[in-house]
């Protein structure tokens, strides 16, 4: 039911225009000249899918135009996303058909504020410039700081983003004001945006307003799905019913055409509310519901305001179209985001010192569990006990502490490439450059910390060739970690996937069986496990020079024996572990792909 207000209209209308009025808006200005557009679209239709077996489709838009013009501010009521579904019909810019080429002459605000909350607003802006423009470092200085002052974010510029709830950083309304400089960098002469003052109070709904005013007096076209309160602020209305145009004109040619044809908004009523209850198809009433909606729209067929706009979308002259936005290009996109994942490691204190000090503790308790162990039966087989855990603990904590970005960074990264501000590939090497570090320094520590702590073979090739099957044992894990969080939708999934593959991958390392041994059909699937590679690269390693005279060589032979291990296979366990990381990665860029292209 519509909601009865304590004020008449017109008492409302004064309210809100004293609200903009008391705003300071002389410093919201862009310098830079915008090609002004006006966009028409005519007989849109759009369905959903046909599903596997059936024939079914639900048509949701049913030949739908209308018109947006430069400098207004045009209100979208009943819209609907447009993910998963059929759609036909004409989309012009200036007069000239336009595909999804028009999302390189727009912006589109969306009411999801998706930012990366450990940067600031600042340092945010300039990467979005640097993805967004192309041009040198100094013009997007001078475009981040103008806009900064148009938008009014002088006052949190240095303070970091943040997560509403969990970390402290700026406003609702700053972050709302930080949605739109995202989408002013690249200048666009048309601005979508998702219901702008959503969840904001009036005070910070009027600023935003304003600033969209601006916008609009600037030669920019704005089409909005709003809230109800901003009503009377926009230059036009259109309302959807029932997948047809109930009605396109001004608030105040709407308030009149209701009345015309049999609806009255009544003194104490908040008209779009009116409105819509007039348009929406009651569960319980819904045979009366559409003949009601039926004849508002045949009555909008038929009125002098709809030939009116139909003449109007016919007669536009084609002009010249405003210039696309660049790509900056591969490398200088690839650069903006590297730096950008790298500053939110470096300022995720918390995962960086769980684990490094998981690892220093780790190795310093398996080498305190394996304390200098002696050259006797019982010694090698600790001693090759401890290089087990050291795979084991490279393998377990780096796979599951890896799967927990993508489910939350997702949603960012897909309404990015869909924006067209970098390609898939730019993002993952980007993202998996930054993690290399982390994910390599921690599992060296533990090796140098725990490796005299054994008594392990001390040769300099020796403890070289340690660290270097440890970077690549905890790079395959890594590299897996990442492929599972883009494949699966959910953490939890990928977790569930993970543990018996993991524990599979640990029980074809050798160390529990003579894989020899194992049945035909079993044993070739120790070649695709990292901790097999690992384990023999640590075992080969450590037997291959022993630091006392009296070591009989023959002895060697035996600890290999009992694992089907191979004295010349190091080289070989380099390879292929360097095979799996190279795979893991592949496979990781292909899921991703696939997962953003089929977002939208």
């Amino acid at each position: 039911m519509p909601t009865k207000m304590p004020f008449d209209l017109l008492a409302e209308r004064k309210r809100w225009n004293a609200g903009y009025e008391s705003i300071d808006t002389s410093s919201q200005k862009l310098t830079e000249v915008v090609t002004p557009i006006t966009v028409t679209w005519e007989n849109i239709e759009v369905k959903t899918r046909k599903k596997l077996f059936s024939k079914k489709q639900k048509q949701l838009l049913n030949r739908v135009s209308g018109i947006a013009k430069p400098g207004e501010m045009v209100a979208l009521m009943g819209a609907r996303n447009m993910k998963g579904l059929e759609k036909n019909g004409t989309v012009k810019v200036n007069g000239t058909k336009i595909g999804k080429e028009i999302s390189l002459i727009s912006g589109f605000a969306q009411q999801q504020e998706i930012f990366i909350p450990t940067l600031t607003v600042d340092e945010y802006l300039m990467i979005q410039a640097r993805l967004r423009m192309k041009a040198n470092k100094h013009t997007r200085r001078e475009r981040v700081d103008e806009i900064i002052e148009m938008l009014r974010l002088q006052n949190c510029r240095d303070l970091k983003i943040g997560t509403p709830g969990l970390v402290k950083g700026i406003s609702g309304g700053e972050a709302r004001r930080l949605t739109f400089a995202c989408e002013l960098l690249s200048n666009p002469s048309l601005l979508f945006a998702d219901e702008p003052t959503s969840g904001l109070d009036s005070f910070m709904a009027a600023s935003v307003v304003q600033i969209l005013k601006n916008l609009a007096n600037s030669g920019r076209t704005l089409i909005h799905q709003p809230t109800a309160e901003l009503f009377f602020q926009f230059d036009k209305i259109i309302f959807l019913s029932m997948g047809k145009t109930a009605f396109m004109g001004t608030p105040h040619e709407s308030v009149k055409f209701f009345a015309d044809c049999g609806h009255p908004i009544p003194k104490l009523f908040n008209p779009p509310e009116w409105i819509q209850s007039k348009l929406s198809v009651i569960p319980n009433n819904e045979t009366k519901s559409r003949e009601t909606i039926g004849k508002i729209i045949e009555f909008y067929e038929k009125s002098i305001i709809h030939q009116k706009s139909i003449v109007e979308i016919r007669v536009i002259a084609t002009t010249e179209l405003p210039p696309y936005i660049e790509n900056p290009g591969f490398f200088a996109e690839t650069g903006a985001l590297l730096k950008r994942a790298c500053l939110d490691v470096i300022r995720s204190p918390a995962q960086m010192r769980m684990k490094l000090i998981q690892k220093v503790v780790m190795g310093l308790f398996i080498g305190s569990l394996y304390w200098q162990q002696p050259l006797d039966p019982r010694g090698v087989r600790n001693t090759n006990s401890a290089l087990y855990f050291l795979i084991a603990e490279l393998t377990f904590s780096t796979m599951f502490g890896i799967m927990t970005f993508m489910e939350h960074e997702l949603p960012l990264i897909a309404r990015e490439y869909h924006d067209g501000l970098f390609y898939v590939i730019s993002y993952y090497i980007s993202r998996f450059l930054s993690y290399l570090p982390l994910f390599t320094i921690d599992g060296a520590l533990m090796i140098v910390i725990s490796y005299w702590m054994i008594g392990l073979n001390s040769t300099w090739q020796q403890v070289a060739k340690s660290i270097l099957i440890s970077v690549l044992v905890e790079q395959s894990a890594t590299s897996c970690g990442l492929f599972l969080a883009c494949l699966f939708e959910t953490t939890s999934l990928a977790i569930a996937f993970a543990v018996p593959a993991s524990g599979l991958f640990a029980l074809l390392s050798g160390l529990y069986g003579n894989t020899n041994n194992f049945p035909v059909y079993i044993r070739w699937m120790q070649w695709t496990s990292w901790c097999r590679y690992g384990f023999e690269g640590l075992v080969v390693n450590q037997w291959s020079q022993v630091d006392n005279p009296k070591w009989d060589p023959f002895y060697r032979e035996l600890i290999l024996k009992q694992f089907s291990f191979n004295k010349d296979n190091y080289q070989l366990d380099v390879i292929g572990l360097c095979s799996i990381v190279i795979f893991f990665y592949l496979a990781g860029y292909i899921a991703l792909f696939i997962r953003i292209r089929l977002s939208r």
